[in-house]
């Protein structure tokens, strides 16, 4: 069996550096994963996918609207939760790499 952990550490600042001063294997022994671009079809599956099971409540709007969007398998309050889940995954890569031309770090 293996321990997996998951730190995440903000770069900025003296506390950071103090930090890998005092625990060097903070570096030396672990891997850092960087991952590609996701396409947004593929980040809107996965966000339906693990949003499947959420009840989010009754609909706002009129009850033949709501109705009609049930039967037809659309839920606007679900479509809007999967277009943020999507929005806050591609506005952090885009944070991402205005930080690193910005900073080179």
């Amino acid at each position: 069996m293996h321990l997996h952990l998951v730190l995440c550490f903000s770069p900025v600042g003296d506390a950071f550096r103090q930090r890998l001063r005092m625990f060097p294997s903070l570096v030396n022994c672990t891997t850092i994963d960087w991952f590609s671009e996701w396409p947004s079809e593929a980040l809107t599956s996965v966000a339906r996918s693990f949003c499947a099971d959420l009840e989010l409540g009754p609909s706002q709007g009129s009850a033949a609207g709501v109705a009609a969007a049930s039967a037809a398998g659309k839920d606007p309050q679900m479509d809007a939760v999967i277009a943020a889940c999507v929005h806050i995954h591609t506005s952090v890569e885009h944070r991402s790499k205005l930080y690193y031309e910005e900073l080179r770090r």
